[in-house]
């Protein structure tokens, strides 16, 4: 009697961690696409992700964001050299049109100038691993006044 309920306990183990197994390899792809996307890509509310109370950005994300910036403020305004300079995410900003996302960043250089840049973008793509693939909708920066 007590091996077949060792054998009973057995096959439950199994079956359960077949199962575990199973809910793992479904579940790790789902968790490594949210890693690398942009969050609430598709959504068409407003929804703040990154400001000095709210942390809905990983490490990953900020870092895209950040490549993001720093591409729109090429763009925009001239090329500029990063090497002498810290830029850091401030504010970011779900919009309520799809794909749109509004970006506060400050480049902050080693001569203490700081240049605080605004600029909304629209994504392409929802996957951040290219973080080059956006238009820009609108660009503030008040590098204008340091001169």
């Amino acid at each position: 009697m007590t091996s077949e309920t060792s054998k009973k306990k057995v096959t439950k183990i199994i079956w359960i961690l077949c199962i575990l197994i199973i809910l793992g390899m479904l579940g790790i792809p789902k968790l490594y696409q949210n890693y690398h996307s942009a969050p609430y890509y598709g959504s068409n509310k407003a929804v703040v992700l990154e400001d000095e109370k709210t942390h809905r950005l990983n490490k990953y994300q900020k870092k895209q964001f950040i490549k993001i910036a720093k591409k729109t403020i090429n763009q925009e305004d001239e090329p500029f050299n990063w090497q002498n300079c810290r830029i850091s995410l401030r504010n970011v900003y779900k919009l309520n049109n799809k794909n749109e996302y509004k970006l506060i960043v400050e480049v902050q250089s080693r001569l203490k100038i700081r240049i605080v840049n605004s600029m909304t973008v629209k994504l392409n793509n929802r996957d951040l691993i290219n973080p080059y693939d956006f238009s820009v909708r609108k660009y503030t920066s008040n590098s204008d006044d340091i001169n």
